[in-house]
């Protein structure tokens, strides 16, 4: 980030949101709107004096609510832009932080502001959440964690510095539970597989491993699905480590109210025995969700989303990368949910396809393009409705209007308009028959 910070043509705008887009490939809108952080950017040098002084904490976001941190600070230890910003709906106006400052960077009075920028192309890449439904205690029992949460807590910059603690007590705990697709391959919740929670599962029950051998750490799952290069070979050094790999879901968790300890039911696939156990922790793999941003975005920048909430690329398989609309490109788990090497993969590939019409200065298109009829429309819409891009709509005197940047002159709505009302441009009915007259003259 701190490469891509000092880079010329590279500007960050951290704490900030896209609320408007309009225009086309080339020729993009973008409104922007910049949140305040009551703390001005220019001034601000990182020097941490207000932190030292402000008297109110308020709870980590960064380490997921374990840990506490000052109402002025900085986001993380390595935060790019590295500028401190105020919880101002915690602040008791103390303005301990604006004497502290000896640049004069702390103001009250800075508003959020607007901005609008002129761009060719627009890549998404808003990342993703996780389901927190009340699954198996989560939210309820102290010590029911996610995965998000113990990689916080196993992190060396995390509240308990690396080392595996409890949230109850801060105990070690010596004996775990992971439970994989909690919330997913559920037609009753999220049918799609979050791809990334088996072989998560597996490193961080080698963490714990690695540093307390003694450790009794039992994962319960539907199918461990470790594809991938040397993921296989991974799940079998798990194995040969200790760790207990029990096929089937937990039925069952209930918290002792005095250990806070959990007794754990389940039955193991191809037994008919209910196992009860005892664990100190259990930690949830859930599905991975949209996160909030793909969603507003999706809203802002009216693209199709499929059945699983994530964005719709152009095609699944032949262009996992573009969308109906050229010049926006997804990438990443926008898309859908994907392990780090290929999302990686795929942010490369959305910047070198935005690179192209960029690089060249132009955008070539094929002006195949319906053309509506008015003096035949019935008024039906039924092109409207089956437009797969959106680019049909009625202006204000009832008139059918084609947008021919988005229109890609696929011919579903001449194929559906039961007034024959609309026909793509160089494709007409007259042109065709003109052509078979060519192909098959009447004999004299």
């Amino acid at each position: 980030m701190l490469e891509a910070n000092r880079h010329p043509n590279i500007e960050i705008l951290s704490y900030s949101e896209v609320i408007e887009v309009d225009g086309y490939i080339g020729n993009f809108k973008v409104k922007v709107k910049r949140k305040s952080r009551f703390v001005d950017e220019i001034k601000c040098t990182g020097c941490g004096a207000c932190p030292e002084v402000c008297p109110i904490y308020v709870p980590n976001y960064f380490d997921e609510n374990l840990s506490a941190r000052k109402c002025i600070d900085i986001a993380f230890a390595q935060a790019v832009p590295a500028i401190f910003d105020i919880a101002r709906e915690s602040c008791v106006e103390c303005f301990a932080c604006v004497d502290s400052c000896e640049e004069d960077a702390i103001d009250f009075s800075i508003q959020d502001k607007e901005i609008e920028l002129k761009v060719g192309t627009i890549i998404v890449a808003t990342g993703w959440d996780l389901y927190q439904g009340p699954d198996y205690g989560y939210g309820t029992f102290d010590n029911v964690v996610n995965q998000i949460e113990l990689e916080r807590i196993l992190a060396p910059n995390g509240p308990t510095y690396g080392h595996l603690k409890r949230p109850s007590d801060g105990k070690r705990p010596t004996k775990v539970l992971f439970i994989n697709c909690v919330g997913s391959r559920d037609i009753n919740k999220n049918a799609h597989c979050s791809v990334i929670c088996c072989n998560l599962s597996l490193k961080n029950s080698k963490l714990i491993k690695l540093e307390y051998p003694d450790s009794q750490i039992v994962c319960c799952y539907i199918d461990m699905r470790c594809a991938g290069k040397d993921y296989e070979e991974y799940y079998r050094r798990s194995r040969e480590a200790g760790i207990i790999f029990l096929k089937g879901l937990v039925g069952k968790i209930e918290e002792d109210p005095l250990t806070k300890n959990l007794k754990v039911q389940f039955e193991p696939v191809g037994t008919d025995t209910i196992v009860e156990m005892e664990f100190h922790m259990v930690v949830l793999s859930p599905a991975s969700l949209p996160s909030k941003g793909t969603v507003e975005i999706a809203r802002v920048l009216n693209m199709e989303k499929s059945p699983d909430g994530f964005l719709k690329e152009f095609h699944a398989r032949l262009d996992p990368i573009s969308t109906k609309v050229p010049g926006i490109y997804i990438c990443g788990s926008a898309q859908g949910q994907k392990e780090i090497d290929k999302a990686v993969s795929q942010a490369k590939g959305a910047a070198s396809t935005a690179g192209i019409p960029m690089g060249k200065k132009e955008y070539v298109m094929e002006l195949i393009r319906a053309t509506p009829l008015d003096e035949r429309c019935a008024k039906c819409y039924k092109c409207i409705e089956s437009c797969p891009y959106s680019a049909i709509s009625v202006n204000e005197k009832g008139i059918l209007v084609v947008n021919i940047i988005l229109c890609r002159g696929c011919g579903t709505c001449e194929a559906v308009c039961p007034s024959k009302a609309i026909e793509l441009t160089y494709f007409r009915d007259d042109q065709y028959m003109a052509l078979i007259d060519e192909l098959l003259p009447i004999a004299d």
